[in-house]
């Protein structure tokens, strides 16, 4: 258990890599579970059990989203943040 790994990166709609984004898991097993993402946008949980769960992801200047992550095998993943300025 605990098996699985979960990574990927965070980057702005333009594709800009962002820093220091914060990803929380919400609910489930592994809530709590918390990760920042590195200088080029990179971030990774290495231990996590299988499921379905939000995560919460937040950086300063950026709209925060909570994507639904399916994680049944290592998943590596990109999400784009917008600022609030960015129309969808």
């Amino acid at each position: 258990n605990g098996a699985w790994r979960l990574s990927g990166t965070v980057s702005s709609m333009a594709g800009a890599p962002i820093a220091g984004a914060r990803l929380t898991v919400q609910e489930g097993a592994n809530r709590d579970a918390r990760v920042s993402s590195d200088g080029s946008g990179r971030f990774a949980f290495d231990r996590l059990e299988s499921g379905r769960f939000k995560v919460i992801i937040e950086a300063p200047g950026f709209v925060s989203v909570t994507p639904v992550v399916d994680l049944y095998w290592d998943v590596d993943v990109a999400f784009a943040l917008r600022r609030p300025d960015e129309v969808r």
